[in-house]
């Protein structure tokens, strides 16, 4: 019997309005459309895949909170997301509540592993995990960057976007170098929201391609935001569509 290991990767930018939230939702999506069971964890306080699925943030009864709170079975923490019509694509929303959590895990022991263990109730379940992470490097991201196998990066093709790249790569050496998780690897860049006719975002898609590989580019459109309201990713509302075509090419890398 050949065992198939849940594969958990992490989506991190210390940068926010990358379309990070985004390109989780349709990648997931196009993973569940493929047959594979499929667990997405909104890990920022913003909620916004929490939103993006159609659910409100803090009125399920469980959320991302209870993965940290040592008390909750985390499988009672993931929901369906109906708004798809896919029988093996859940979520664990996001919680306002989530900033107070990450405030009072600081001064936990082995507080940069707590996700890691509760995500441990799922791997007989789902193949892969999704985790969305929060925009700034602190202990939420740790903790996702502990538990996952893989790092992808959504950036947009902007100065302000590369600058923080570096201290992202610092930090996922520093688990690695730190034994809190020797496997992680850093797989690269979705460059989203681009706008071909601007030369500068032309040059800076050149230095993100000298930092990691680019696995996919993904462009601007309002394709993007069809149906977004009926929490359906532009995979299904617009299945061919250039940003679909993009998302559908990346998720062939990973």
């Amino acid at each position: 019997m050949v065992v198939i290991k849940m594969e958990i990767l992490a989506f991190a930018n210390q940068k926010g309005g990358v379309a990070k939230s985004t390109s989780v939702h349709n990648i997931a999506t196009l993973k569940a459309m493929s047959e594979k069971r499929v667990l997405m964890i909104d890990l920022d306080p913003q909620a916004s895949l929490t939103i993006l699925c159609n659910f409100m943030p803090g009125k399920t009864e469980f959320s991302v909170c209870n993965l940290f709170d040592g008390k909750t079975d985390p499988l009672d923490c993931g929901y369906i997301v109906k708004s798809t019509g896919l029988e093996n694509l859940y979520i664990v929303p996001s919680d306002i509540e989530l900033a107070e959590v990450e405030q009072n895990i600081t001064g936990r022991t082995a507080r940069e592993k707590i996700l890691k263990k509760a995500l441990k109730s799922f791997e007989e379940y789902f193949d892969y995990v999704f985790i969305d992470c929060p925009p700034q490097l602190g202990i939420l991201t740790t903790n996702a960057l502990v538990a996952a196998d893989k790092v992808i990066t959504p950036a947009k093709a902007e100065y302000l976007s590369y600058r923080g790249i570096r201290a992202l790569k610092r930090t996922i050496q520093n688990i690695v170098d730190e034994s809190l998780n020797e496997n992680l690897s850093f797989e690269g860049f979705i460059i989203t929201m681009f706008e071909k006719i601007i030369n500068d975002q032309k040059d800076m898609l050149e230095q993100f391609k000298k930092e990691a590989p680019v696995l996919g580019v993904v462009k601007k459109s309002a394709d993007t935001y069809r149906s977004v309201l009926d929490g359906i990713p532009v995979v299904m509302s617009a299945p061919k569509s250039d940003v679909a075509r993009a998302y559908k090419e990346i998720v062939e890398k990973i």
